[in-house]
């Protein structure tokens, strides 16, 4: 059962010629096929639907596998978690887990399979059309094709003046048209450059679809995700044009729009070419965005990881300079910084494995409280990975439950050191806002969203004194604020608030400033300054910008003068100012990085804000 594709009935995907993969017989219309030349019968006899018909069966299986994975993490796993304890318990979830594995690896390779099969569809349906467009064209010039495609003229006789017909039966010559040579040779070029444009297709995808094959095992290794992503890359060469590249720079409203355009099958073959960039699109469904980034996560976490073990050997850290002195050596230096880039990336995967693994478990992360700060939710929901890029700093965007079905959703910004490699301790904040707020009073649907999605400042000076990381960041996370509401299931409320710690309030504070914060709460904790003087700036309806500074939190104080709003010569306006207008929560942890303590007095208030429940805030 946990074998992938061949002991699922399709016949694997160890397929060869491109007309084997749509035909398991190798035969088209009754006539073998052998994928080094297409005659002209073949062509003419040909229809591209059976390719696309077969891409369905192939969807169908990508679609089902896709389904499978998601009931076992979401649904079966997830109970397993939350109800059983026990050595028992940890060898079925790791046998559900590595059967999910399968499930996903069979779905993304089912897809590029359907998307090459389409693909050799289009292109042979153009070959077929340039053929019989030449048919039918010869035919109108008085011409004759032949079933073998050769093109034959037979010209009119037209007799001289005095001359009778019965003559050239008495070996008479009359006058006659002569044969067009320059138009039959045309005709018959225009067949020939079909034949060839079919033959190419049917060269090309049979070379392309006998890559994707795979091996009868068990285990989903780095080796397989590699290999799928090698396989995407052939595929995506090998198709061309046949799909259109992604929109880029549009609106969430546009984006939205081009994707529910297509359909169910166009898509799985869009985010089988390209998973990164439909994983990036705001404002589509968050289950697509989903699908597209977890492909794109198991590719480059396997990428990560082959090139991690494959570095070669340390070179000296100093190295002799003119026989004189030791210098720095650069080879070592460059070797150094990949090694550290590799293994902090990894380490941020890893962190969001174990979120996705997380699902159904009531307190998954016990190492990160204390004995007295329990969580008071139930087990946490699904998570959703709606953003993920590796590279430099790297970027995840998770969310806990899907903000699509969900009345209330928080999005948490982090300040500063954020980073792909960092962001166990902003998960651990999300979940526990998640509980929290799931546990009031009414069961209110909730999503809680950790947003790594900008460039973030590494350090406190002189990167976390500058704005340029806050203005940058801002235009996308308007983006993904207005992709969340059109996006949103239009059936459940859409109560949508923001949660911004440290630096990261100076980004909402920019992004209100430079655009519209789609947003009808924002809370800040540990604010240093927004860049505007007045909540009322914020875009939000009055009264809904809220505060948070423990008593010992130095950033708000150390913060004012590069990130506050400056009012006369030495006044720097920061949310903890009374003149801004924000309401003051009471805060009753300590230090800058606490304030989403489970089971704390200022978690239980950002809860209650999230679900509305503003009477019941505890302020100041």
């Amino acid at each position: 059962m946990a074998q992938r594709v061949e002991e699922c009935g399709v016949g694997g995907l160890r397929v060869g010629l491109a007309y084997e993969a749509a035909f398991p017989a190798g035969r088209l219309n009754g006539e073998l096929v052998t994928g080094v030349m297409v005659t002209f019968a073949q062509l003419r006899a040909l229809d591209p639907a059976q390719f696309e018909e077969a891409a369905d069966g192939w969807h169908k299986v990508s679609s089902n596998a896709s389904a499978s994975k998601d009931r076992l993490d979401n649904e079966i796993n997830a109970k397993l978690r939350g109800a059983l304890k026990g050595q028992g318990v940890g060898t079925a979830l790791g046998r559900l887990k590595r059967l999910s594995e399968n499930f996903h690896y069979m779905q993304v390779e089912c897809a590029l399979v359907l998307t090459a099969l389409n693909g050799l569809a289009a292109e042979l349906r153009a070959a077929k059309k340039k053929l019989d467009n030449a048919v039918q064209d010869a035919r109108d010039a008085g011409m004759t094709v032949t079933a073998d495609g050769t093109v034959q003229y037979t010209p009119p006789v037209v007799l001289l003046p005095g001359q009778e017909y019965h003559q050239i039966r008495e070996g008479v010559t009359p006058y006659a048209l002569t044969t067009p040579a320059n138009q039959v040779r045309a005709f018959a070029d225009r067949i020939g450059d079909a034949l060839k444009d079919a033959a190419e297709a049917d060269g090309k995808y049979a070379k392309t679809l006998g890559k994707l094959i795979t091996v009868a095992d068990l285990s989903v290794t780095k080796e397989d995700w590699t290999d799928a992503d090698a396989d995407r890359g052939a595929v995506k060469k090998t198709v061309g044009d046949y799909l259109r590249d992604i929109p880029k720079d549009k609106s969430p409203k546009d984006n939205a729009a081009w994707w529910k355009n297509l359909s169910k099958e166009e898509q799985a073959e869009y985010i089988s070419l390209y998973p990164a960039g439909v994983g990036k699109l705001d404002g589509l469904p968050v289950e697509d965005r989903d699908e597209a980034n977890r492909v794109w996560f198991n590719e480059q976490r396997a990428k990560y990881q082959t090139e991690l073990d494959n570095l070669p050997p340390e070179p000296k850290p100093r190295q002799l300079l003119a026989g004189r002195s030791m210098v720095p050596n650069e080879k070592w230096t460059e070797w150094y910084n990949r090694k550290k880039h590799l293994e902090g990336a990894l380490d941020g995967m890893m962190r969001i494995q174990m979120r996705f693994d997380s699902t159904g478990k009531a307190d998954p992360f016990p190492a990160k409280r204390p004995a007295d700060h329990k969580p008071t939710g139930d087990g946490l929901p699904p998570a959703y990975l709606l953003g993920f890029d590796p590279e430099n700093n790297g970027r995840a965007i998770i969310a806990n439950g899907n903000p699509d079905t969900a009345d209330h959703t928080a999005v948490l910004v982090g300040g500063i050191k954020s980073r792909l490699s960092g962001l166990y301790t902003p998960m651990v904040s999300g979940a526990n806002l998640w509980q929290a707020a799931s546990a009031m009073p009414g069961e209110p649907k909730v999503s809680t969203i950790t947003w790594n999605g900008y460039d973030a400042p590494q350090n406190l000076f002189p990167e976390g004194a500058l704005n340029r990381y806050a203005d940058r960041g801002a235009g996308d996370f308007n983006d993904f604020l207005a992709g969340l509401h059109t996006s949103h299931d239009p059936s459940a409320d859409d109560h949508l608030s923001v949660q911004a710690h440290s630096y990261g309030s100076v980004l909402v504070g920019s992004a209100a400033r430079q655009g519209t914060l789609e947003a009808d709460d924002v809370m800040f904790s540990g604010s240093p300054g927004v860049q505007v003087g007045r909540a009322e700036d914020l875009d939000v309806p009055p009264g809904h910008v809220w505060n948070q500074r423990a008593q010992d939190d130095p950033v708000p104080r150390l913060g004012a003068p590069t990130h506050g709003h400056r009012e006369g010569l030495t006044q720097y306006i920061t949310p903890n100012d009374p003149i801004f207008g924000a309401k003051q929560m009471t805060t009753d942890t300590k230090g800058h990085g606490n304030y989403w303590l489970a089971g704390s007095e200022s978690l239980e208030n950002q809860a209650r804000v999230v679900v509305g429940r503003y009477d019941e805030v505890q302020l100041k």
